[in-house]
């Protein structure tokens, strides 16, 4: 093969190699595009359906408290320690992309629902920015954030960060929040932050949930309280109401509609005598 054989032979090859290149280059842009569109109508759904789980709680009067935090932060390890959803806990980016909204008791006068949320990071696709915020306008409308930080990781302030820039660019930042800094067990003692609105937790063992919950419940008890409330019959609508505003645990019907709830200090004023035991306010001046 002379020399001018070989040159033309050099520029196949090398043409060849290039168009394998650009193929490969071609097909990973295109699952990449697909992966996206998938993510945008996965994200989509998210928001349509939170959107009728969010009229529906409103309807109710039920305080929602909202997960949020960097993704792998324990979320989703959380839900299922505080309510045995058994939801998936993986280490994948965008794992959450599901409506996981479950009823969680505080205390025996303090129902809530908590919902978890798709995990925050710092560099969004461009392409997802629009559908990502849009899910995560559930923050907007939650009485209470719980913002989960995994302490295990070096970069958890910087992660942090991230989740309090996005809930300001959400509108979410007067909203009350908690610290949870998540995987205490797993992070020397000495690092760990204390404050009025900070919990140290291990989802995982279980350790510190107790003062989790009773920081929720400061933060989310209405002062509401378990009575005995006996309706007329001919005031029997009332108990259409209660439904919709209070806990109903328990309906007799004897002389009178007999209802046991857990009902908010304004629904027992509302209700006045009907209420058993109930005493009309009065100022100390009036004694």
């Amino acid at each position: 093969m002379d020399y001018k054989q070989l040159k033309f032979f050099r520029k196949i090859c090398e043409e060849k190699s290039i168009n394998r290149a650009a193929q490969k280059l071609f097909i990973s842009q295109q699952a990449l595009s697909k992966s996206i569109a998938k993510l945008e109508e996965e994200l989509t759904q998210v928001r349509q359906v939170r959107a009728v789980q969010r009229r529906q709680r409103i309807k109710n009067s039920v305080p929602v408290v909202a997960l949020v935090g960097y993704t792998n932060a324990g979320k989703s390890t959380l839900l299922n320690a505080l309510t045995g959803a058994d939801i998936p806990a993986n280490n994948r980016l965008f794992d959450t992309l599901d409506t996981t909204t479950r009823m969680l008791e505080i205390s025996d006068t303090c129902t809530v629902l908590i919902s978890d949320t798709v995990g925050f990071i710092s560099k969004l696709p461009h392409q997802l920015v629009d559908a990502f915020k849009a899910t995560l306008e559930e923050l907007t409308f939650a009485d209470l954030l719980l913002h989960v930080i995994d302490t295990s990781d070096p970069l958890w302030r910087e992660q942090a960060d991230v989740v309090d820039r996005l809930i300001l660019e959400l509108g979410a930042a007067e909203t009350p929040r908690l610290e949870v800094f998540n995987k205490c067990d797993l992070a020397p003692a000495e690092i760990l932050p204390h404050g009025e609105d900070i919990v140290s937790i291990s989802a995982r063992t279980g350790a510190g949930l107790p003062q989790l919950l009773e920081a929720i419940g400061r933060r989310l008890d209405t002062g509401a309280r378990r009575v005995t409330i006996h309706l007329p019959y001919d005031q029997g609508g009332l108990l259409d109401t209660l439904y919709r505003e209070s806990k109903v645990e328990k309906v007799d019907y004897t002389e009178t509609i007999d209802v046991v709830a857990v009902c908010t200090p304004k629904t027992i004023g509302q209700l006045g005598s009907l209420v058993e035991g109930w005493q009309p306010h009065k100022e100390p001046w009036e004694d």
